[in-house]
């Protein structure tokens, strides 16, 4: 659907100075959009039948949970790329430092230096939703319920949808507006448009996360009022407690999951 968007309004009207990579790039926008989309609506399919009783619940409940373990590993793979580009942008710097005072800096490292930020920065957005390893201030939750808290994460997802889909959206404005554009400062007047297209690819990432777990909470909201939560637990799409990776037991009764949790986590 969004790669059929992006090839009716921009791909196919495009400006005569677009090349084959700026073409590319939108394509390949299209493409990433398009998979989160069918990520999405896999999770609502999942959540609709988890939520009910039964052997497809509970085959529904494992699904999540399988595909919860699936995209830990790819969380835990953008932490190895994450720590790999911050080993790059460290030692350009650090390069350049020791050029500048033996010889002459490296060309352009300003430039390479920032597109290494910003990737960095991408790629952890969509990952550090999964963990919530986000700042939060808990002086209200830590004196509510388990549900309630759940109640306020929803909340706090809807807030965080609207941020981030506005967000999403201005970022995709300045992807073709910057195909004209040379990154300010470079010596080899390297193009604006590649950090451009890393922010796209990973605020579009953050948002897709924020979905699930808006899509997953009722589950945890109706499992809990049914006393039915058990052990399902699919972090990181989205996470019991609030405490990121950490597992935990919900085999308890519901008031002692009440008891257990009350100030775990806000929103």
């Amino acid at each position: 659907m969004f790669t059929f968007i992006i090839y009716q309004q921009l791909i196919s009207s495009a400006d005569s100075f677009w090349s084959e990579q700026h073409l590319m790039s939108l394509w390949l926008l299209g493409v990433f959009f398009d998979l989160m989309g069918i990520l999405l609506l896999y999770v609502i399919f999942l959540s609709l039948q988890a939520v009910g009783a039964g052997p497809r619940a509970e085959r529904a409940q494992g699904s999540l949970v399988l595909l919860a373990a699936r995209v830990r590993r790819l969380d835990q793979g953008v932490l190895w790329i994450a720590g790999g580009v911050l080993a790059v942008m460290v030692l350009i710097t650090f390069v350049s430092v020791v050029g500048r005072a033996v010889y002459k800096p490296l060309p352009d490292d300003i430039t390479f230096a920032e597109w290494a930020l910003v990737l960095l920065v991408s790629l952890m957005l969509g990952t550090l939703q999964g963990r919530e390893d986000h700042i939060e201030v808990t002086a209200l939750s830590d004196s509510l319920s388990f549900r309630w808290n759940l109640y306020l994460r929803v909340f706090g997802c809807i807030i965080g949808l609207a941020a981030v889909a506005r967000l999403c959206m201005v970022s995709f404005e300045e992807v073709p507006d910057s195909f004209l554009e040379i990154t300010y400062g470079s010596i080899y007047e390297l193009p604006a448009w590649p950090p451009r297209l890393f922010l796209m690819i990973g605020v579009a990432w953050w948002l897709t996360r924020i979905a699930i777990q808006f899509v997953m909470l009722p589950i945890l909201i109706s499992l809990s009022a049914r006393d039915a939560l058990g052990t399902f637990g699919p972090t990181p799409l989205l996470s019991q407690t609030g405490t990121g990776e950490g597992e935990v037991d919900l085999s308890d009764s519901g008031d002692q999951q009440s008891e257990k949790f009350g100030g775990a986590r806000g929103t």
